[in-house]
């Protein structure tokens, strides 16, 4: 009987520790709190590096790609001069400058070309000229040198293009610049008589720049300080502007302007 009743206390007192047990609290350690806080504080640590070099290369390629772009890409030398490509809407221009040298020899200021040819592919339009230079007639007065009028002479029976007008006022507006008095003329005489007009060829008072439409783009000498420019496929911007290029090669062939 006392075996029976000491049985029924120990297993009492078993099924009070399970009981215990089975309530019992458990408190877990901080420590792997703490270390997932620097998990995340590591990662905003990555993201903001990354987020501070995306915006470096950002700031890099707003400031330095232009410039690359302007001073190497669309920027080169061509007989002497440097050409800068710069783009007007849809318009491209290649421009460049050079000095304007006075009697004495100084410089007196700078003169500003815009073609809007790429100078380089301008290159391969055929100038045949005596000694390979374009000149202009001219004569002395009181000691000093004075050019005889230039006249533009044009063909009144070419066809009709875009550019005829811009070809022509960038050439008129070149050659006044540099000096010569130019003047308009038609290189048809009935033309000429008809419309009251001033005509034109290769004349001794003058030197005579005629334009006219064929089946090459070329640049001819074909009298004494007389050039026909002759252009294809309403390409006569084109070979007006090798006209222009044509002089500033021997400008910039004469003179050291780099």
């Amino acid at each position: 009987m006392m075996e029976e009743e000491s049985k029924k206390i120990e297993d009492n007192q078993e099924e009070s520790e399970e009981r215990d047990s089975d309530n019992e609290v458990h408190i877990e350690s901080p420590i792997p709190e703490r270390e997932s806080n620097k998990d995340i504080d590591h990662i905003h640590d990555k993201q903001l590096k990354w987020a501070v070099i995306l915006m470096a290369c950002i700031i890099l390629i707003i400031v330095v790609i232009p410039f690359v772009k302007m001073n190497y890409w669309d920027q080169f030398d061509y007989h002497g001069l440097t050409f800068q490509k710069t783009q007007l809407g849809e318009i491209e221009f290649y421009s460049t400058k050079f000095p304007v040298l006075a009697a004495t020899g100084n410089v007196i200021g700078n003169y500003a070309v815009n073609l809007r040819n790429d100078p380089r592919e301008l290159e391969n339009i055929t100038v045949k000229a005596t000694f390979d230079d374009i000149d202009f007639r001219f004569h002395k007065e009181n000691g000093a040198i004075k050019y005889d009028p230039v006249y533009i002479s044009l063909d009144p029976f070419m066809g009709v293009c875009e550019d005829s007008t811009i070809a022509v006022l960038t050439l008129s507006g070149f050659l006044g610049d540099s000096g010569l008095d130019v003047k308009s003329a038609s290189m048809d005489k009935e033309y000429a008589e008809a419309n009251n007009f001033t005509y034109k060829r290769c004349a001794d008072d003058s030197s005579v720049i005629m334009i006219t439409q064929g089946d090459v783009n070329k640049i001819t000498e074909i009298g004494d300080v007389c050039y026909e420019i002759r252009f294809k496929d309403c390409d006569i911007l084109k070979v007006s502007e090798r006209f222009v290029l044509k002089m500033l090669e021997q400008y910039g062939d004469s003179f050291d302007l780099n």
